[in-house]
């Protein structure tokens, strides 16, 4: 086994005092046994994309020492930190009068896009996030949908039309020496179970000196095959799954850590909503 190294933190979760005491209880991380090759033997589910990996069992709660290099007191910066918000009691309301954690469909879902309780909640959403925003611009929703359950991890490489596996997000095209000014991400849990947030807890930067290229030149896009290169030659080295449970986001550096989202421990349909843009990890 790989020892786990210090570097992308977590921060604790704010407003978390007002979890029900058996939601507090479930523990929040474990680590996977290292990595591997992508298979999906479900028939009629979207298969992988050639060469995707994916976190290999069998997952572990982390040891004290483990914990300690896991997370922080103190709020890491927004490029090599993921936060943990729980949603104030208003927005909660919101999205139990609208009944989003009944909808049991990827169309349903989409429906409900179109309908005025689902504008509101986005503008709530907004309005809530606003201070957290480093920028100027106040935050933008880049995304809501619904996925199926029992996928070890979810994204979906539209292009390719197959699931990405554990990568990391290129929307902002930036070259190494500059992913630590990339967007972050925002993604709230509006289901009826806890949801997971896969990520390797590196910066690329660290990857590309764990791969040996800390002479080579730094002003080049992070490609997809260095992610690949990293997972086969550090096949052991963990994945960090955290728990965001209903009424939750995170807050996360996407473009600079390997990373993912599973719902393989859900029984029910992943709701959520995304945002992209410069976010502080709150206090």
């Amino acid at each position: 086994m790989y020892s786990l190294r210090q570097s992308i933190v977590i921060y604790r979760c704010q407003n978390c005092d007002f979890l029900a005491k058996e939601e507090s209880e479930i523990p929040r991380v474990w680590l996977s046994s290292g990595t591997q090759l992508a298979v999906d033997n479900v028939p009629d589910r979207l298969q992988y994309c050639q060469g995707a990996f994916m976190p290999r069992a069998p997952w572990r709660e982390p040891t004290p020492a483990e914990s300690a290099l896991l997370w922080t007191d103190e709020p890491p910066p927004h490029y090599a930190g993921v936060g943990i918000v729980r949603l104030p009691a208003d927005v909660l309301a919101l999205l139990a009068d609208a009944a989003i954690a009944s909808l049991t469909t990827p169309l349903q879902v989409a429906e409900f896009k179109s309908q005025e309780k689902c504008a509101q909640i986005l503008d709530r959403l907004i309005d809530y996030f606003q201070p957290f925003c480093l920028s100027d611009a106040p935050p933008v929703i880049s995304g809501m949908g619904g996925r199926q359950p029992g996928l070890s991890t979810a994204t979906i490489d539209n292009k390719r039309g197959c699931r990405n596996g554990l990568h990391t997000d290129s929307w902002d095209n930036l070259s190494l020496d500059r992913k630590h000014e990339a967007t972050n991400r925002i993604c709230v849990n509006l289901g009826r179970d806890s949801r997971y947030f896969l990520f390797v807890n590196l910066t690329e930067m660290d990857i590309f000196e764990m791969l040996g290229y800390s002479d080579s030149p730094i002003g080049k896009l992070w490609t997809r095959q260095l992610t690949s290169e990293f997972m086969q030659r550090y096949p052991e080295y963990p994945v960090v799954k955290l728990r965001i449970a209903p009424g939750e986001a995170y807050i996360a550096p996407t473009e600079n850590m390997i990373h993912d989202a599973s719902t393989a421990d859900m029984k029910h349909l992943d709701v959520k909503v995304m945002m992209r843009g410069y976010y502080r990890i709150p206090v």
